[in-house]
């Protein structure tokens, strides 16, 4: 069964994907993961509370993901009444600082954009969902690494074609595609202007 267009399932080149959806009514797009393998030991921890596990790695096809998010730009207007709502980050470090990329020596070699914490939709009781995008500076490459961490899982035996419409999610907002599209079709060379512009994402 053919994948439908409202949705793109990424795999990841670490094993597991990303299944991208869009929200109804235009408000953005919905993020699960299914089976991400690759967590990343943080050492040194300096971790409070409980914190949700790290995960990274490359989605594969950085081709696939921007002209996504361009065909979900190009399809919704911008009025969506779909209420979202920003989550909070409890009991440990936000994403950037968990991966050591606000670092000067990281911020030499690697662009991002950041999403942290993520927008949600409907009731959220998880880990607030955050969620990284990465290319290294000035490389032509194929894929695009990533650091998510409280990202809802989207269990084995739902199917594509039949995902939940009002199940709670992490979204990234309508704003936010339009940041990262441009950052995913930035030319290798020009992704290096994105330093301080685009420092936070």
């Amino acid at each position: 069964m053919s994948t439908p267009e409202h949705v793109l399932v990424a795999p990841a080149s670490e094993g597991g994907e990303f299944v991208f959806a869009h929200v109804p009514l235009g408000a953005g797009i919905r993020v699960w993961t299914r089976g991400l393998v690759r967590s990343v030991d943080e050492s040194p921890r300096k971790l409070r509370g409980v914190a949700a596990p790290l995960y990274g790695g490359s989605i594969r096809d950085m081709a696939a993901l921007r002209d996504f998010l361009t065909d979900y730009l190009d399809s919704t207007t911008d009025t969506s009444t779909v209420p979202l709502r920003r989550a909070r980050i409890r009991d440990t470090r936000p994403l950037v600082a968990r991966t050591s990329l606000d670092h000067v020596s990281s911020r030499m070699h690697f662009s991002y954009r950041a999403f942290s914490p993520m927008r949600t939709i409907g009731a959220w009781t998880g880990a607030a969902p955050e969620m990284l995008i990465s290319r290294v500076r000035g490389l032509e490459q194929s894929s695009v690494g990533y650091f998510v961490t409280g990202l809802p899982g989207l269990p084995a035996d739902v199917t594509v074609d039949a995902l939940p419409t009002d199940q709670p999610g992490a979204v990234i907002g309508r704003g936010s595609v339009e940041g990262l599209a441009e950052f995913l079709e930035a030319p290798a060379g020009h992704v290096l202007h994105h330093l301080g512009r685009d420092f936070k994402g």
